[in-house]
């Protein structure tokens, strides 16, 4: 009888870890390029019950996100480049770690090019140089008087399985072993994803889908709850029926 407990119990408790990511994803629908996250579930063991197999509950199986490319929102500013395709742009952060990013915010600070509130691209800026650009193909140029300067190269690097790479908050990422070899590449260069300059890249939350995702998973969680009065009344039941 206790087990009818533990196995709602698993449920309620996943249908709460749903609810708390598709939150997480509402809550950053407005953030630049920020990819959503999904959550999947896995069966438990099943156990013997009278020459039955019996389900034991539910758990987490996998949180993961998704790196399907966000809308493109025009800026018209000459540092905002979005990623057409797949890729992240690597940069080190103020702590000295190498993070990836697909936030195309660029800015000069202190004469180097950055991406805001992330970090170092390692592209510094010569002085007297003025009027910074970012092509589609990486290449960073600007003017020193009226000549017209190569400063310096933006890459992009992609993996075999970005969904192993690990948040660390800020719309940037850690490599981790799972998520493969480090790929680097030019933009634009046969069929690599071109940079689109002036724009930036929006993040890839459907509000609508995830507000249906939520009232779906409170209605599950409902559901679930109702099994566990049910078990309960059962439990009562019976142990009034032993004391007769």
């Amino acid at each position: 009888m206790f087990s009818s407990f533990y196995t709602a119990a698993s449920g309620m408790e996943a249908q709460l870890k749903k609810v708390e990511i598709l939150s997480q994803n509402l809550a950053n629908a407005n953030s630049i390029s920020y990819k959503q996250q999904r959550i999947d579930f896995q069966e438990l063991l099943y156990q013997k019950v009278d020459q039955m197999d019996v389900g034991t509950g539910v758990k987490i199986g996998n949180i993961e996100r998704v790196f399907k490319t966000g809308a493109m929102e025009r800026t018209n500013s000459p540092l905002d480049v979005a990623i057409q395709g797949r890729g992240f742009f690597k940069v080190q952060t103020p702590e000295g770690k190498t993070v990836f990013t697909r936030d195309g915010r660029f800015a000069i600070e202190n004469g180097e090019l950055v991406i805001k509130d992330i970090g170092k691209t390692g592209i510094k800026i010569p002085d007297g140089v003025t009027g910074v650009t970012i092509e589609e193909n990486g290449t960073v140029l600007g003017f020193k008087g009226k000549d017209k300067v190569e400063i310096g190269k933006i890459k992009i690097y992609d993996f075999i399985n970005p969904n192993c790479l690990k948040g660390i908050g800020k719309n940037a990422f850690e490599w981790t072993k799972e998520a493969g070899k480090i790929i680097e590449l030019e933009p634009a260069k046969d069929d690599n994803p071109k940079l689109a300059a002036g724009f930036i890249e929006k993040s890839n939350v459907n509000v609508i889908t995830q507000m249906m995702e939520i009232v779906a998973s409170q209605r599950n969680y409902e559901l679930v709850s109702k099994s566990v009065e049910s078990a309960d009344q059962i439990s009562r039941m019976a142990n009034q029926m032993k004391k007769q």
